[in-house]
């Protein structure tokens, strides 16, 4: 399987159809294409993905704020970026997550009705100069020391339980609490001071 496609909560009517890409050398001009909603996709930088479950968490978390009309971004593309991220500062979610100049693997988030992905797809795919790789590529791509930091795990986390469990529970409850200024505008924190 190349793609991997994700039926979010049925309350949405979405599906999200996730592609991985490699060697890309066009990342500025597809972010200026982003940023100018050129094309209807998410782009992530793959370094800050464990594993696709982490996207349609973020992805099913960004569909219901726009089904409800609570969108914290101006679209649901940057939604996903600002769920997948614990910060409550949509810069720093973009910034986290989106892709920037020097990224070269990346992958791709498109959310669509039943059965409208395949022309999305081969329409947002040609903008990208890069070689289209199987989505079970992913964690090939994975920094896991940059996303340890970027979700705050500590050792007596992962002591306790996996990554992407840890990542999931976090991205899941980071709108349940309050942010917190004092550890850098993260909504929810489990370090522990000393």
């Amino acid at each position: 399987m190349i793609d991997e496609t994700v039926e979010l909560d049925p309350v949405t009517g979405l599906y999200c159809t996730m592609s991985l890409f490699t060697n890309v050398t066009n990342t500025a001009e597809l972010h200026e294409k982003l940023i100018t909603e050129k094309l209807d996709c998410c782009m992530i930088n793959v370094a800050t993905i464990v594993d696709t479950f982490q996207v349609v968490v973020a992805t099913n978390k960004a569909a219901l704020n726009a089904t409800r009309n609570q969108l914290v971004t101006k679209n649901i593309n940057t939604e996903v970026l600002f769920s997948m991220s614990l910060s409550d500062s949509i810069t720093c979610a973009l910034n986290e997550f989106g892709i920037s100049d020097d990224v070269k693997n990346l992958l791709m988030i498109v959310i669509h009705k039943e059965g409208k992905e395949k022309a999305m797809l081969e329409k947002i795919s040609e903008s990208v100069k890069g070689d289209k790789v199987s989505i079970s590529n992913l964690k090939k791509f994975t920094d896991q020391n940059h996303v340890k930091e970027i979700y705050a795990i500590t050792t007596i986390e992962q002591r306790n339980s996996n990554i992407l469990d840890i990542i999931v529970s976090k991205i899941s409850g980071s709108t349940l609490f309050p942010p917190k200024n004092q550890n850098k505008g993260r909504r929810i924190s489990y370090e522990q001071k000393s």
